[in-house]
C-alpha cells in the first residue's frame, strides 16, 4: 500500500519488508511524485460516484484550510498555537491577518475576487480551529500497489489496469 501524507505530500509504504520499504519510500519520495500520486488517487476518488471513504467533507476542509493557508504564508496550520476561532504564529500574529495582506498583494487572485478569497479562507480556518486540529480527520490517501499496478482501494467504482493483455480493464464496480 502507498499513503501519501495530505500536507508533506510525503509516501510512505506498507506491506513490504523493512529494507524493500525504505528504498521503495527513498525511489518514490523525488521531486512532486507525492503531489502528483495525490492527487491522482484523489481524483480518482471523487469522480463518477466513487464514494471513497477516505474523502470526507471535514477532511477535504481541513486539507483544504492547510494549503490555502500554507500557499499564501508559508505557515502550516499545524504547527501554529490554535486559539479563539484561529491560528496564531510564534510572534503572536493572526494568521488571517497574514492570509488578508498576502491574499491582497500576491495578484494570485482578480482584485474584483479578493474579498471572496479572504472570506472563503477565513471560514475554513474558522471551522477547523472550532472544531479542533486534532479532531477532524486528515485525508490521507492510500492506493494499492502489486504486479498489475496501481489499484484504488476503499471505494465502490475503482480504476485499473490488469497486466494480462487479454484482461484489460480501465473501470470496474464492485
Amino acid at each position: 500500500i502507498f499513503t501519501v501524507d495530505p500536507y508533506s505530500y510525503e509516501i510512505t509504504v506498507d506491506g513490504v519488508d523493512e529494507e524493500t520499504k525504505v528504498l521503495m519510500q527513498n525511489a518514490l519520495n523525488v521531486g512532486n511524485n507525492g503531489k502528483n500520486l495525490y492527487k491522482h488517487i484523489y481524483y480518482c476518488s471523487t469522480q463518477d460516484g466513487c464514494e471513497s471513504s477516505q474523502v470526507t467533507e471535514e477532511s477535504k476542509m481541513k486539507y483544504e484550510a492547510y494549503h490555502q493557508v500554507y500557499s499564501y504564508t508559508g505557515y502550516g496550520l499545524d504547527k501554529l498555537e490554535e486559539k479563539n476561532g484561529t491560528y496564531y504564529t510564534e510572534s503572536g500574529e493572526n494568521i488571517l491577518d497574514l492570509v488578508d495582506s498576502t491574499v491582497e498583494s500576491s495578484g494570485k487572485v482578480p482584485k474584483e475576487f479578493n474579498q471572496q478569497m479572504k472570506n472563503w479562507i477565513h471560514d475554513l480556518v474558522s471551522k477547523i480551529s472550532t472544531r479542533g486540529w486534532n479532531n477532524v480527520p486528515d485525508m490521507t490517501l492510500s492506493i494499492l500497489y502489486g504486479k498489475s499496478g496501481l489499484k484504488d482501494m476503499n471505494q465502490l467504482i475503482t480504476y485499473q489496469y490488469e497486466a494480462d493483455r487479454m484482461n484489460r480493464q480501465w473501470y470496474s464496480v464492485l
